[in-house]
């Protein structure tokens, strides 16, 4: 997700006065590590579907972050 369809979906979806963080955690999003996590995967496969495509994120410093409500890989998977 790049910083303009970030701001995008904050418009569309009215989040302008919203809260970002809360307790350290940046709203909305996981980590790699938790979205692995909910996925039963490594985070090397979380990266490498990043890099297919596959997921969404945004990346801020040295951290990534997955949108909290993405659809995982292994679902379509499952469906072919």
């Amino acid at each position: 997700m790049t910083g303009k369809e970030l701001i995008l979906y904050i418009l569309a979806n009215d989040l302008e006065n919203e809260p970002v963080f809360k307790d350290g955690k940046l709203l909305g999003f996981v980590t790699a590590g938790e979205a692995a996590a909910k996925m039963n995967v490594g985070t090397a496969t979380v990266f490498a579907w990043i890099h297919q495509g596959w997921l969404d994120c945004i990346v801020i410093g040295n951290a990534v972050y997955i949108p909290a409500n993405f659809k995982s890989p292994l679902e379509h998977i499952r469906q072919n």
